[in-house]
């Protein structure tokens, strides 16, 4: 994704409404929309299920394919479920209702269009830098902190896909200047909040787990959630920026929890 001070065709306040919440955390909308790729080929996966495949590679425009068509697949009434990956969706269907050769002929037949994400935001969330691995990060990275800082928080991130954790959304691609490896030996617990970047990709971890990931800082807000049908905020094919605060900002964010905007 491109840098937000120099993209064209980004939004502005009097284009679009802005959602701010009283502790200033913006959600965006609509979604910064991205040119779309088709899929390459769409082949059977087991007896309720059809596999389309992109270029695999980790592309902007791939992933906008894989989440227009998942939104334009959803609406046939005989799919069950759509998962979307980086460069694949899987798509599960009840077979009594169609079958495998009438919804590849269904899908070969859609045009999404440009807009057709399925409701994904925009969402701006605050980064407290002062991770474990800031220092060792920019050192590895030959940068100051303070510009390893602005050039983590200066651009939009795609949500490629969201797994390996409930709510770990995977985001991309960082700029090469921040292309780095994991950590040598992972450890054993990373908090929930704590940001990592590891390879061209960054994310926020949304609860307690392993990690190898290089951690860099701490966002104060609330990723997954019980109850309702929403458990993630974030959604593939959304797109996330950083905005850098204090100690004391993160901790009056971490006491008042901004609501979640309704999509």
């Amino acid at each position: 994704m491109s840098s937000r001070s120099g993209r064209k065709g980004a939004p502005t306040d009097n284009q679009f409404h802005i959602h701010t919440s009283p502790l200033r955390v913006p959600v965006i909308f609509p979604p910064i929309l991205i040119p779309l790729r088709s899929p390459r080929d769409i082949l059977p996966y087991g007896p309720n299920a059809l596999l389309l495949n992109w270029e695999q590679r980790i592309d902007p425009a791939i992933s906008a394919g894989v989440h227009a068509w998942a939104a334009a697949i959803r609406r046939h009434p005989a799919v069950r479920e759509c998962v979307p990956a980086y460069a694949s969706l899987l798509v599960r269907f009840a077979a009594p209702l169609i079958t495998a050769y009438d919804l590849r002929e269904f899908i070969i037949g859609l045009r999404p269009e440009e807009n057709d994400r399925n409701g994904s935001f925009h969402h701006q969330l605050p980064v407290c830098y002062d991770g474990p691995d800031l220092e060792e990060a920019a050192t590895i990275l030959r940068l100051a902190p303070e510009d390893l800082i602005r050039l983590h928080s200066d651009q939009d991130y795609l949500v490629y896909q969201v797994g390996f954790r409930p709510g770990f959304g995977f985001l991309g691609e960082t700029i090469p200047e921040l292309e780095i490896p994991r950590r040598s030996i992972p450890r054993a617990h990373v908090p929930a909040g704590s940001v990592g970047i590891a390879g061209r990709q960054t994310g926020i971890y949304p609860s307690d787990s392993p990690g190898g990931w290089q951690l860099i800082g701490r966002c104060p807000c609330l990723l997954i959630r019980k109850g309702g049908n929403r458990p993630a905020l974030l959604r593939a094919g959304d797109t996330v920026c950083f905005k850098p605060v204090s100690a004391a900002e993160f901790n009056d964010l971490l006491n008042s929890p901004t609501p979640w905007p309704e999509r």
